[in-house]
């Protein structure tokens, strides 16, 4: 990396990404410079419900969620080791088209902050009943349809023989609801 008697570490930038993505399932990769002694970071387009494995579980992390928050860190001091790979598996549940990280801190073995990036928005496998095709989830669509004139949803819009939408009638001199 251009630096005499380097060791190599100082090209690896410090970014956290997101990795392949299932339904279920979501990987968080790191490539870190330096030792990490904790990590926080959260995670839109989906629901964390636990975590598992990677680096974290390989180095006896504990990693706690909770709605969107991914937290790691080790009660015993230990540490992940500068490098790349996978930090650790989320299970999830999906709930938009993409995914991204962001909110992201990271700290040395001792405790001082690392700057660190998150990596790109990756798509995720997001599916949902959407019968009107309108581009609106059908458990969160107001209307699973199409809104009449009068705006209720799949009515029949103002009945025959009435001029507006609260049943009145025209009069004999032409003016709906008159008298």
């Amino acid at each position: 990396c251009g630096v005499c008697n380097g060791d190599g570490t100082s090209c690896i930038e410090n970014i956290i990404s997101l990795g392949a993505a299932t339904d279920s399932s979501l990987e968080v990769l790191y490539s870190s410079s330096s030792d990490m002694g904790g990590f926080q970071f959260t995670v839109s387009g989906a629901d964390v419900l636990g975590a598992s494995g990677g680096a974290a579980g390989d180095a006896d992390f504990t990693v706690s969620t909770g709605g969107a928050i991914v937290l790691g860190f080790s009660f015993e001091g230990n540490t992940i080791p500068a490098g790349e790979g996978l930090l650790t598996n989320l299970e999830i549940v999906v709930t938009d088209s993409e995914g991204c990280i962001s909110d992201i801190i990271v700290s040395s073995p001792d405790g001082q902050a690392v700057d660190f990036a998150a990596g790109g928005c990756i798509d995720l496998p997001f599916s949902c009943d959407d019968a009107d095709a309108d581009g609106i989830c059908d458990d969160v669509d107001d209307c699973v349809g199409e809104f009449d004139e009068c705006g209720v949803c799949n009515g029949d819009g103002i009945a025959d023989g009435a001029c507006d939408c609260d049943g009145n009638v025209e009069d004999c001199a032409g003016d709906c609801g008159g008298s």
